[in-house]
Protein backbone atom coordinates (compact mmCIF):
# COMPACT_ATOMS: atom_id res chain seq x y z
CA UNK A 1 0.00 0.00 0.00
CA UNK A 2 1.32 3.44 -1.12
CA UNK A 3 2.97 5.51 2.13
CA UNK A 4 4.19 2.14 3.52
CA UNK A 5 7.73 2.65 5.19
CA UNK A 6 10.20 0.10 5.02
CA UNK A 7 10.00 -0.21 9.15
CA UNK A 8 6.30 -0.34 8.93
CA UNK A 9 6.98 -3.63 6.66
CA UNK A 10 5.62 -7.11 8.38
CA UNK A 11 3.85 -5.06 10.79
CA UNK A 12 0.31 -5.52 11.87
CA UNK A 13 -1.85 -2.12 13.12
CA UNK A 14 -5.52 -2.66 14.56
CA UNK A 15 -8.29 -0.09 15.49
CA UNK A 16 -11.63 -0.52 17.12
CA UNK A 17 -14.45 1.43 16.04
CA UNK A 18 -16.87 1.48 19.02
CA UNK A 19 -19.01 -1.11 19.16
CA UNK A 20 -18.93 -3.07 16.04
CA UNK A 21 -16.12 -2.75 14.09
CA UNK A 22 -12.62 -3.86 13.65
CA UNK A 23 -9.81 -2.85 11.44
CA UNK A 24 -6.59 -5.07 10.77
CA UNK A 25 -3.92 -3.09 9.05
CA UNK A 26 -1.41 -5.44 7.50
CA UNK A 27 1.33 -3.95 4.63
CA UNK A 28 -0.63 -4.99 1.51
CA UNK A 29 -4.20 -5.09 2.34
CA UNK A 30 -6.72 -4.48 5.17
CA UNK A 31 -9.36 -6.31 7.10
CA UNK A 32 -12.57 -5.00 8.10
CA UNK A 33 -14.36 -6.90 10.67
CA UNK A 34 -18.16 -5.96 11.25
CA UNK A 35 -19.78 -7.97 13.64
CA UNK A 36 -24.17 -7.69 14.26
CA UNK A 37 -25.10 -9.41 17.81
CA UNK A 38 -28.33 -11.30 17.07
CA UNK A 39 -28.97 -12.42 20.43
CA UNK A 40 -27.16 -12.65 23.73
CA UNK A 41 -25.38 -15.86 22.96
CA UNK A 42 -25.22 -14.52 18.96
CA UNK A 43 -23.21 -12.70 16.76
CA UNK A 44 -23.01 -12.56 12.78
CA UNK A 45 -19.51 -11.97 11.82
CA UNK A 46 -18.60 -9.98 8.13
CA UNK A 47 -14.84 -9.87 7.07
CA UNK A 48 -13.72 -7.92 4.25
CA UNK A 49 -10.51 -8.56 2.79
CA UNK A 50 -9.62 -5.12 0.59
CA UNK A 51 -7.02 -4.97 -1.66
CA UNK A 52 -5.63 -1.92 -3.90
CA UNK A 53 -7.59 -2.59 -7.38
CA UNK A 54 -4.32 -2.45 -9.54
CA UNK A 55 -3.98 -5.76 -6.96
CA UNK A 56 -7.23 -7.12 -7.81
CA UNK A 57 -7.33 -6.47 -11.31
CA UNK A 58 -3.87 -8.21 -11.56
CA UNK A 59 -5.44 -11.49 -10.46
CA UNK A 60 -2.61 -12.02 -8.42
CA UNK A 61 -2.87 -14.90 -6.01
CA UNK A 62 -4.14 -13.40 -2.49
CA UNK A 63 -5.23 -16.84 -0.95
CA UNK A 64 -2.66 -17.14 1.71
CA UNK A 65 -3.05 -14.11 3.38
CA UNK A 66 -7.03 -14.26 3.25
CA UNK A 67 -6.39 -17.64 4.55
CA UNK A 68 -3.81 -16.86 7.59
CA UNK A 69 -6.35 -13.78 8.76
CA UNK A 70 -8.99 -15.92 8.54
CA UNK A 71 -7.18 -18.68 10.45
CA UNK A 72 -6.34 -16.24 13.06
CA UNK A 73 -10.41 -15.53 12.91
CA UNK A 74 -11.44 -18.68 13.36
CA UNK A 75 -9.44 -19.32 17.04
CA UNK A 76 -10.80 -16.53 17.44
CA UNK A 77 -14.18 -17.47 16.90
CA UNK A 78 -13.71 -20.66 18.49
CA UNK A 79 -12.51 -19.56 21.99
CA UNK A 80 -15.33 -16.96 22.45
CA UNK A 81 -17.60 -20.06 21.71
CA UNK A 82 -16.46 -21.95 24.16
CA UNK A 83 -16.73 -19.29 26.61
CA UNK A 84 -19.95 -18.17 25.95
CA UNK A 85 -21.65 -21.03 28.05
CA UNK A 86 -20.42 -19.88 31.04
CA UNK A 87 -21.24 -16.39 30.21
CA UNK A 88 -24.94 -16.89 32.58
CA UNK A 89 -22.42 -17.77 35.80
CA UNK A 90 -22.39 -15.21 38.32
CA UNK A 91 -18.78 -15.33 37.83
CA UNK A 92 -19.67 -13.06 34.93
CA UNK A 93 -22.47 -10.81 36.38
CA UNK A 94 -19.70 -7.87 36.41
CA UNK A 95 -17.72 -8.60 33.44
CA UNK A 96 -15.79 -11.42 34.31
CA UNK A 97 -12.32 -11.78 34.11
CA UNK A 98 -10.55 -10.29 31.75
CA UNK A 99 -6.61 -11.46 30.38
CA UNK A 100 -4.16 -7.69 30.98
CA UNK A 101 -3.04 -8.36 27.56
CA UNK A 102 -6.83 -7.93 26.14
CA UNK A 103 -6.82 -4.48 28.01
CA UNK A 104 -8.88 -3.61 25.22
CA UNK A 105 -11.29 -5.46 25.35
CA UNK A 106 -11.93 -4.29 29.23
CA UNK A 107 -11.79 -0.72 27.47
CA UNK A 108 -14.98 -1.68 25.46
CA UNK A 109 -16.66 -3.03 28.71
CA UNK A 110 -16.10 -0.01 30.45
CA UNK A 111 -17.59 1.76 27.26
CA UNK A 112 -20.64 -0.72 27.17
CA UNK A 113 -21.26 -0.34 31.11
CA UNK A 114 -20.90 3.49 30.91
CA UNK A 115 -23.60 3.79 28.16
CA UNK A 116 -25.86 1.39 29.78
CA UNK A 117 -25.49 3.52 33.30
CA UNK A 118 -23.61 0.62 34.62
CA UNK A 119 -20.18 2.39 35.64
CA UNK A 120 -18.27 1.32 38.35
CA UNK A 121 -17.35 4.28 39.57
Amino acid sequence: IPGVADDQDRRYYAITVKPQVFINLVPDHVIFHRMYPVAVDRTIVECDWLYLPHVVESGKDVSRSVELFHRVNQQDFDACERTQPGMSSRMYAKGGVLVPSEHHIGAFHDWVNERLGLSQG
